[in-house]
């Protein structure tokens, strides 16, 4: 029953309503830290997809860099020989006919896309001299 003197609302019913905003706000709280969690797994969960399809990815592409790297290589050795191949004949052909200007073309274009460094490194040189000398010393 209510107090005559407090206007109509028993301490009772205070405590009830008390306790029911304390109940609607702990249901509240407690469905917030859920959709918070929800995302942050979800969040989670597409990260570490993400990580695996880029591993995957990655994994790929370091296959078909050796798989390129491994035939460019073949391709830049197969041109060398046939760079020196044509050195040879040309050479050849170039005493047999001086005066052919497609000999001397081709070897030019080859020259420029392929210049040949006759200097001798340093190294070189220094063991090339060492070999003299010593040839020169012996009897």
């Amino acid at each position: 029953m209510p107090d005559p003197g407090a206007g109509g609302i028993s301490s009772g019913e205070v405590g009830g309503v008390l306790a029911g905003v304390i109940a609607v706000g702990m249901a509240l709280g407690k469905g917030m830290a859920w959709l918070l969690n929800w995302r942050d797994a979800r969040a989670k969960t597409r990260a570490a997809k993400l990580q695996v399809w880029h591993d995957e990815l990655k994994a790929r592409e370091d296959a078909l860099d050796r798989k390129i790297d491994a035939r460019l290589a073949s391709f830049e050795q197969q041109v060398d020989k046939w760079r020196l191949a044509f050195h040879l004949v040309a050479a050849e052909l170039l005493q047999r006919y001086p005066q052919s200007m497609a000999l001397m073309q081709a070897q030019k274009i080859l020259a420029e896309a392929f210049p040949i460094h006759l200097a001798v490194p340093e190294d070189m040189a220094r063991s090339l001299d060492r070999l003299d000398e010593a040839e020169a010393g012996k009897p």
